[in-house]
């Protein structure tokens, strides 16, 4: 009898500390239970929804019958998704890469103590407080090829007109590009937060030891700033993934079809061609997409933290 109330006296112990959490904390939970409900009623009700709507074969004229993995099995057999799979994920990748190297250039100049440092950073951060149709706009009319500021200047100088939006591949550098300069404030925002964040005592025991500030940059800043880092990687490339505002104003999917992402083609099936399950089943890829790269990057934050 005693060996068997030994044995549960650990899980009684541990009920009690349970029920003494919860009565301790029962009002934070009931004050977060409204975002929550939010949460649940725009975010997993529609997934749930649109995974529901990739199985069935609904269109405009059509109210929908159920066809299992039929989108799914189609989305393969189609040439523009499979060009548009490929296209995100190179888009993803170099616009993240380069966001997160100009971020963190920026970030150690402006943390450099110098005058009109404060003047510096809000120059920096004017290109995120845009809207992301009005950016690409304004970049739309620098960048035509007959009108805009940036061929005129060329032409003025002797050098041949550069086709920014009408060839396929200089669209896509266009689009990655500006891209770019509408995120990279963010970047260089957090990892500014993140280098003033350092602890000073490590700095200045490194600059002791002789250290110079490369050495010191790059063998105690630059590790230190690891979760940091891993974490502008997970939040840029999921929103990276799902652009859609920056490439639909400035080139919409074109010339052809060399910058559609998923975003564009998830958009133009449900939206211009009312293909309702399809354009559903692009969605799912896309959400496992951003799903994939989120899982990633948190699993390495949750093993830099440890």
């Amino acid at each position: 009898m005693a060996q068997a109330e030994s044995a549960l006296s650990p899980t009684r112990s541990r009920t009690r500390h349970e029920a003494g959490f919860f009565a301790k904390y029962w009002m934070a939970y009931l004050l977060v239970l409204p975002a929550i409900i939010v949460r649940f009623a725009y975010t997993i009700i529609p997934l749930f929804r649109t995974l529901w709507l990739s199985l069935t074969n609904m269109s405009i004229t059509n109210p929908g019958e159920f066809v299992g993995l039929r989108n799914y099995a189609m989305l393969f057999q189609d040439e523009l998704f499979i060009n548009s799979l490929g296209w995100t994920f190179v888009y993803t990748v170099s616009a993240t890469l380069i966001e997160t190297a100009l971020g963190l250039a920026f970030a150690v100049l402006l943390n450099q103590k110098l005058r009109g440092q404060s003047t510096a950073i809000f120059i920096v951060m004017l290109p995120w407080v845009i809207a992301p149709m009005l950016a690409s706009n304004v970049w739309k009319l620098l960048l035509y090829d007959s009108t805009g500021i940036f061929n005129q200047t060329l032409t003025m100088v002797g050098l041949d007109r550069i086709p920014w939006l009408s060839d396929p591949f200089w669209a896509r550098v266009s689009v990655t590009l500006v891209s770019v300069w509408k995120n990279v404030a963010w970047v260089s925002l957090i990892f500014l937060a993140g280098l003033r964040s350092l602890p000073k005592e490590v700095l200045e025991a490194a600059e002791v030891d002789g250290a110079g500030p490369f050495t010191r940059f790059f063998r105690v800043s630059l590790p230190l700033l690891q979760s940091t880092t891993l974490l502008i990687l997970l939040l840029r490339g999921m929103g990276e993934i799902q652009t859609f505002e920056q490439i639909y104003g400035l080139t919409m999917g074109g010339p052809g079809t060399s910058t559609r992402t998923l975003a564009l083609l998830a958009y133009e099936r449900f939206f211009t061609e009312f293909r309702y399950g399809y354009g559903s089943a692009v969605n799912m890829w896309l959400f496992l997409f951003a799903a994939l790269v989120g899982f990633y990057y948190s699993w390495k934050l949750y093993q830099a933290a440890r």
